[in-house]
């Protein structure tokens, strides 16, 4: 980008280079490298990937304007009248808004490009050399517009936007052969058939060239995603899809059309007495574009930052870049109004959704090193919920018995899924599908754990391991119809090889059945229920297809079935050529082990003592038939000071011996010595052994 050029729209930028960059950087915008060019100065700046509007000298320039409170007016655009006749057809959906303005160069073409512009656009290799094109260009580097022009005499009939059909082909502008298009692409095309794949490039037949006279300028919207389907589609990268896939802003369709006009007016390549016409076709509304207010609470704000922000500041800088901001109840926001209503402008609509975003843009507005560091303020937690009790009573069932806790994908291929020889018919072949998957080997949601498990069996094996035990907690995707589904959790656990003991001279033993049974059982009981194990079900599993016949058991909890264990079907785990002869599995639906139980109360915690106690230990033997609770009561009743506790900290037998460990606490005001404390514990102990001498009791 041109520096020059930027400073004309944002001259409040310091004349300094590198203060200018320094801003830029602060403000979000990083400035990778700056030049000094025989075209002026030139920086390279990085942008974020989910602001399109950022591709443009308006919309850098509007960034500024936040943080120097200057606000950025469109350039001059062009008056259009309504154009006769009917509007372009538009018959997708993935095209938002479109409309051409039709104008008529001058036959005697004594225009120029500005110089500045010509330098700016040579930058990123788009001059070129054609006024109409150029102005085009210069109207998406200003204001984040894409606009694409077209020779109209070059057009037969109207254009009309359509998805592309099975084996069209088209000669793109920088391609000498046609180029064939996948079906289902927004397309422009006239009677002939495609001029341009919308968003993303045109094509020759209707390219503007010298000896273009009638011209026109389409400016449209269209759909993110189907934009950045078709540039994959054609490997192409443009400037246009750069901005169309990042969401562009409705409101600029008619002034992007209005800005190439007003930009060939200006350079003096308009004829005279030409049209000057705008027609714009009518579509049904898109809930995206549909305008939005987010409600700001400063109280909110201030507590985020740890700064008491002024609330007239707030919607200044807000204004300035571009949002409308207004008080609560319609009033005057500077006069200490505490929730404001934040309108998301049109360039912002793509990414603007809670308050959340509006912290961030406050908070580049005035400098994030600007505030203090400081922790947030956090509460003392809460109790265990009863899912994240039976979780960690599950993982500690688990573990015990040497189970390793993994993580699978959340997705995998269909020809992933075939390998697990489904019959026809079964629920196991409906997915939920990605449309639009950029790696076809992640494409459908996983509806079962199996593939997955064997998958980890398959890669321990082949890294030479003879044991496997793991288990993970996941969700399935179970498809209800073509437009919904349902979200299962799961917790599954796979079983494989001989489990030793630690002996070369006992060997290995094989898992089975039972043993799988057992696990299932300790782990039902752990948390506070049991499992039912039933051969046959009214509702059997989808998985049960791929599991041995008769070794293999539903599992029922409260009468629901809620999962199922046993062997693998041999068939099955053929066909990852697993070396084992048996491969355990398990899965279950662990919410269905969920007990409520209610919070235990916290115990009253006591508060520490200002002087810490004064700790000393005492052992006596004692024989059967005396409890240590009567030495306890005797040594409290006795004490020369004031004791905290008597505690039993430990308990030695050996033999006839059986000695008990006293711990006793005396409360300390730091005036109590230690001489009084040797001399309180030779009364205890002497008292101990007067009282209990008879019955046995001796100091250890």
């Amino acid at each position: 980008m041109s520096l020059p050029l930027l400073r004309g729209y944002r001259p409040e930028l310091p004349a300094s280079s590198r203060a200018a960059c320094e801003v830029l950087e602060d403000v979000g915008i990083e400035v990778k490298r700056h030049q000094d060019t025989p075209r002026g100065e030139v920086l390279t700046v990085e942008l974020l990937a989910n602001r399109g509007d950022h591709h443009c000298y308006l919309g850098l320039a509007r960034e500024l304007g936040g943080r120097f409170e200057a606000p950025t007016p469109l350039p001059p655009l062009a008056p259009l009248t309504a154009a006769d006749g009917p509007a372009p057809l538009v018959t997708t959906d993935t095209c938002l808004a479109f409309g051409v303005a039709r104008v008529d160069l001058a036959d005697a073409d004594p225009a120029r490009l500005p110089e500045a512009w010509a330098e700016a656009l040579e930058l990123n290799g788009e001059h070129t050399g054609l006024l109409a094109v150029d102005a085009g260009n210069v109207t998406g580097r200003e204001l984040g517009q894409p606009v694409h022009v077209y020779d109209a005499d070059l057009l037969s009939g109207p254009l009309r936007v359509r998805l592309s059909e099975e084996g069209e082909s088209v000669v793109l502008l920088d391609s000498a052969e046609p180029v064939a298009l996948p079906a289902g692409l927004t397309v422009v095309a006239d009677d002939e058939g495609v001029v341009a794949v919308a968003g993303v490039i045109g094509a020759r037949r209707a390219a503007v060239t010298e000896t273009t006279r009638a011209l026109l300028v389409e400016s449209a919207l269209f759909d993110p995603a189907a934009v950045r389907r078709a540039a994959r589609a054609l490997a192409r990268q443009t400037a246009a899809a750069t901005r169309f896939e990042r969401g562009a802003d409705p409101t600029l369709v008619d002034a992007g059309a209005a800005r190439t006009v007003a930009l060939l007016d200006a350079w003096g390549a308009l004829a005279a007495d030409g049209p000057r016409t705008w027609s714009r076709t009518v579509l049904p509304a898109d809930a995206r574009l549909a305008p939005r207010e987010i409600p700001l609470d400063l109280d909110s704000l201030d507590t985020y930052y740890a700064v008491d922000f002024d609330p007239a500041a707030v919607e200044r800088r807000l204004t300035c870049l571009g949002f409308a901001v207004r008080k609560a109840d319609g009033t005057d926001a500077a006069d200490g109004g505490r929730t404001l209503l934040v309108g998301v402008p049109g360039h912002r609509l793509w990414d603007v959704f809670n308050p959340e975003c509006l912290y961030e843009e406050i908070g580049r507005m005035w400098s994030f090193d600007s505030f203090p560091a400081v922790l947030p303020e956090a509460g003392g937690g809460a109790a265990p919920t009863p899912r994240q009790r039976a979780r960690a009573a599950l993982e500690q069932v688990l573990v015990g018995y040497g189970f390793f806790e993994v993580i699978t994908d959340g997705f995998y291929s269909r020809t992933a899924h075939e390998r697990l020889g489904v019959p026809a018919g079964s629920p196991l072949n409906r997915h939920v599908e990605l449309r639009n998957a950029i790696d076809r080997n992640f494409s459908l949601l996983k509806n079962n754990a199996l593939l997955q498990a064997l998958d980890v069996a398959d890669y321990n094996q082949r890294h030479s391991l003879t044991l496997g035990k793991y288990f993970e907690f996941t969700h399935l995707f179970e498809a209800v119809d073509a437009d919904s589904h349902r979200e299962l959790p799961l917790l599954w656990g796979m079983l494989w090889g001989e489990e030793t003991y630690g002996s070369w001279q006992r060997g290995g033993q094989g898992f089975d059945f039972w043993y799988v049974k057992g696990v299932l059982e300790e782990l039902a009981h752990a948390c506070g229920t049991r499992f039912e194990f039933r051969r046959t079900a009214d509702d059997p599993s989808p998985l049960a297809e791929l599991m041995h016949p008769t070794r293999s058991v539903h599992l029922y909890a409260d009468g629901r079935r809620v999962g199922l264990c046993g062997e693998v079907h041999p068939s099955v785990t053929a066909n990852w050529k697993l070396r084992t002869d048996r491969v355990l599995y398990f899965e279950v639906d662990w919410t269905a082990l969920l007990t409520e139980r209610a919070p235990q109360s916290a115990e009253q915690v006591d508060e520490l003592p200002e002087h810490p106690l004064l700790r000393r230990d005492v052992a006596f033997h004692l024989p059967a038939g005396l409890t240590a609770g009567e030495v306890r009561t005797a040594m409290e009743a006795v004490s020369p000071l004031e004791l905290a506790w008597v505690r039993v900290t430990d308990l030695y037998e050996s033999g006839e011996v059986r000695a008990h460990t006293f711990e006793l606490a005396f409360q300390n005001d730091n005036t109590v010595t230690a001489d009084q404390v040797n001399h309180a514990m030779g009364a205890l102990t002497s008292h101990v052994l007067t009282t209990f001498g008879e019955r046995g009791v001796y100091q250890r």
